[in-house]
């Protein structure tokens, strides 16, 4: 009787790891502009890497909670929307949306200080990105 208490006291607390993460829709640009956010010195780093950009503004941030094996969908802009699953062990796949259609789908483990970037659409003087980051 004690061992059947014991064991379905372990089973309740057991319990689905969530995740939680930092999305944000940055524009990237080669103007300054006046009186917008301008993203973290180390996401302006990390995208200064790999894009042409010299300047990085934050449009929009948003907080998500996604519990195990589930999907949370946020919309960042008027047009920008994702989908994000939680796949365990901080592993996450994204779907980046723009008007409604699916522009690309990724996946990738989120660790602590690191981030997946998806890119959006880039016009002739700007492009925007979707930055996602593990919050602790």
């Amino acid at each position: 009787m004690v061992l059947l208490l014991f064991a379905g006291g372990g089973l309740a607390s057991v319990q689905a790891d969530s995740l939680t993460v930092n999305a944000r829709l940055v524009l990237g640009t080669s103007k300054e502009k006046q009186g917008s956010k301008k993203v973290s010195e180390s996401i302006r780093k990390r995208l200064a890497k790999v894009f042409k950009w010299m300047h990085y503004h934050q449009l929009s941030s948003k907080k998500l909670t996604i519990d195990d094996s589930k999907t949370v969908t946020s919309k960042l802009s008027k047009n920008a929307s994702i989908k994000v699953t939680n796949q365990k062990n901080g592993k996450v796949s994204v779907s980046l949306f723009s008007g409604g259609k699916m522009l690309l789908q990724k996946t990738q483990t989120l660790r602590s200080g690191q981030y997946m970037v998806l890119a959006g659409k880039s016009t002739g003087d700007s492009a925007w990105f979707i930055v996602l980051s593990k919050s602790n």
